[in-house]
């Protein structure tokens, strides 16, 4: 369950103009259904250990999952008023010209909007500063204290993948995803399906790679919240807030 979880997704993340496995008209809304199938997985394997540790853990990572999907909502429903369409290919295909028509540039609220997308998927990954799943310092491992070899593996495969997956889609929500930014040379590539696919995917591959390095980053930068903090920042922080984004971008739009 965490490995589909995590690897289906894959299914609606561009990597290039036609470099994609399903164009769905509902393609963010897959996200959203999908990703949190992961979180299932994780329970049944806390719940399954027989260990206080790992029902701990699980207990911790149903909290956070269910809480965090909520502002992560909210920025994928602000992008799709922005782009009139829930398809990843015509989000990309929205943002083309120059570097100012990444939605990221698009009105001044995106920008809140881009970094409330970022920490809710941080917690949605289970990194740090909201690795409380699996917090080795309280919970041994937390959901996976039980598991080695092939087992542990998966989970931590499921882990990563879903790291890149939700930087993919951050680039390609906020960073204009295959397009480099540079108009003319946007608008060349686009003359030739091969060269343009092959430095599409390189710089969308580019830009999530990026964004990869900072959640590793904050993880050797914050240290671990308390599980209230982690509430108290999801329901009274990020959610207010992402309404606020969400209805101030769309009369500015």
């Amino acid at each position: 369950l965490s490995f589909v979880g995590s690897f289906v997704v894959f299914a609606v993340v561009p990597f290039g103009p036609d470099l994609i496995i399903a164009d769905l008209n509902l393609g963010i809304y897959f996200l959203a259904a999908i990703g949190s199938i992961e979180a299932i997985g994780v329970i049944a394997a806390g719940w399954a250990s027989n260990n206080k540790w790992s029902i701990f853990g699980a207990v911790r990572a149903a909290t956070q999952v269910v809480s965090y999907e909520i502002p992560l909502s909210l920025s994928l429903v602000t992008i799709a008023c922005l782009a009139g369409t829930l398809s990843t290919i015509g989000i990309v295909e929205s943002q083309a010209g120059w570097i100012w028509n990444w939605f990221l540039f698009r009105n001044p609220f995106m920008v809140v909007s881009f970094l409330i997308f970022y920490i809710a998927s941080l917690a949605e990954c289970k990194r740090a500063p909201f690795d409380l799943p699996e917090a080795e310092s309280e919970l041994v491992s937390g959901f996976h204290t039980e598991y080695s070899g092939m087992r542990f593996a998966i989970f931590f495969l499921a882990e990563y993948a879903a790291m890149y997956v939700v930087s993919a889609i951050g680039a390609v929500l906020f960073l204009g995803g295959w397009y480099t930014g540079i108009g003319p040379l946007d608008s060349w590539l686009a003359t030739s399906p091969v060269l343009g696919n092959v430095v599409g995917a390189l710089v969308i591959i580019t830009k999530a790679f990026f964004l990869v390095f900072v959640q590793m980053w904050l993880r050797w930068t914050l240290p671990r919240i308390r599980l209230d903090q982690m509430m108290y920042l999801c329901l009274k922080v990020l959610v207010p807030i992402g309404m606020f984004v969400f209805m101030a971008a769309a009369l500015w739009q």
